[in-house]
């Protein structure tokens, strides 16, 4: 639909008398910001959306009671949609949008744990956490007791009391922000089209930026383990070695022994990965009728492709290789190094200010203006801001390394 078309609609609606002929220049660009939003919401949930759009659609055909009640119930997750639904307000007697019931669906179902907006693994693994507040945050896990275990109590004996040390580092919630402008030059062009193309990329934006969260807290923060050979990649031998690195440490006088369970690999390693620890057999090894050499990292982890990695380590969070200095702690990370963790001890952490649980939130902008093909008074824009709030953090790093060569 053009910007034309959608405002003659409303117009006719006004001379009809369904709605207020006052309201219509606001409400056709309410529409078009609309357009944006959902496209927003598109790109950072993806199918997820798609799914919950017919899910509000078949309740909306089949019970329209029902459809209004859950819509009415879902109040708390669309508090920052007030002007999309003011809109939806005067024109209810004219049109039906499914977007805002799919979306309540979509949050509601975000907030469920290992759900990652972009296909980040490490993003996945990730412990959620959610404050109240940008006051620091003390990551969680690094907490040790004075007594690894339970102490056994004699009989007609007092219990006996032990002590903590609080180790873990703190780290504050960022506010993310980014916004688009739908301006009079793009309204008079015809244009919702490349509007809604963009919003769609800047939810894609938003999406990978909660998964740079993780990764930059890794590059920042895990120790790095130099490989003799490390330039080949995660061979039998170098991951054997990192096994080695996590089953044997010293932290703070005290012993710790890590697993190994995952392994987060560039695309350059991916496939080499696969192979070592998927071979039952060492190769070679039943030349000349010999048994066979037992591959000793067969199946020791899961691996997982991590393309983003690749392209925080070697650029920096920005992707601008001015990142790339000892104070961003980016220093000398290239795009094959690649990284080992323990999942079982729950090493990232990921905080988000409460109401951003379930992924970043819409604002609109729409000054007062009558002459709505002249633009706002002041620069002729209308706009759609998107904000979200969160950060992460390594809380365990006796159970995160990045393997690197010498």
């Amino acid at each position: 639909m053009t910007v034309q078309k959608l405002r003659m609609g409303y117009r006719e609606a006004a001379l009809r008398g369904y709605i207020p002929e006052q309201v219509v220049d606001r409400l056709t660009m309410m529409t078009i910001l609309e357009t944006g939003i959902q496209a927003f919401y598109k790109g950072y949930y993806g199918a997820l959306l798609d799914e919950n759009l017919q899910r509000s659609q078949d309740l909306r055909i089949s019970n329209r009671e029902g459809w209004d009640m859950a819509l009415a119930a879902q109040d708390g997750v669309l508090e920052d949609l007030t002007g999309i639904r003011w809109a939806h307000r005067q024109t209810e007697t004219l049109t039906t949008s499914d977007f805002l019931l799919a979306l309540a669906y979509t949050r509601d179902a975000a907030r469920r744990p290992g759900y990652a907006p972009f296909e980040s693994e490490l993003l996945k693994v990730a412990r959620t956490r959610t404050v109240n507040n940008f006051k620091p945050i003390k990551a969680r896990g690094a907490t040790n007791l004075l007594h690894r275990f339970l102490a056994r109590r004699p009989e007609a004996t007092n219990v006996q009391y032990t002590g903590f040390i609080g180790q873990g580092e703190f780290y504050s919630a960022v506010n993310y922000e980014l916004a688009i402008a739908y301006t009079w030059e793009m309204y008079t062009n015809d244009e919702i089209g490349e509007f809604a193309e963009a919003m769609e990329e800047l939810g894609e934006a938003a999406a990978r930026t909660r998964a740079w969260s993780v990764i930059d807290a890794v590059a920042r923060m895990a120790p790095r383990l130099p490989l003799l050979n490390g330039e080949q990649g995660p061979t039998i031998q170098n991951i054997q070695a990192v096994k080695s690195f996590l089953a044997s440490q010293r932290i703070d006088g005290r012993f710790v022994a890590r697993t190994m369970t995952d392994l987060y690999l560039p695309p350059a390693w991916d496939s080499l990965a696969y192979v070592s620890l998927n071979s039952q057999a060492l190769a070679g090894s039943t030349q000349g009728g010999l048994e066979p050499n037992i591959n000793p990292v067969y199946r020791a982890g899961t691996p997982h492709n991590e393309p983003l990695m690749a392209e925080i380590f070697n650029d920096g969070p920005e992707g601008n290789p001015r990142y790339n200095d000892p104070a961003a702690g980016y220093a000398d990370l290239s795009d094959r190094d690649w990284v080992a963790l323990d999942r079982n001890a729950r090493p990232l952490e990921i905080s988000y200010l409460e109401g951003f649980q379930a992924g970043p939130r819409t604002y609109t902008r729409v000054p007062d203006t009558v002459e709505l093909n002249h633009g706002s008074f002041e620069n002729h824009t209308f706009a759609v801001k998107v904000g979200d709030v969160h950060a992460a953090t390594v809380a365990e790093r006796s159970a995160v390394v990045i393997a690197q060569g010498t």
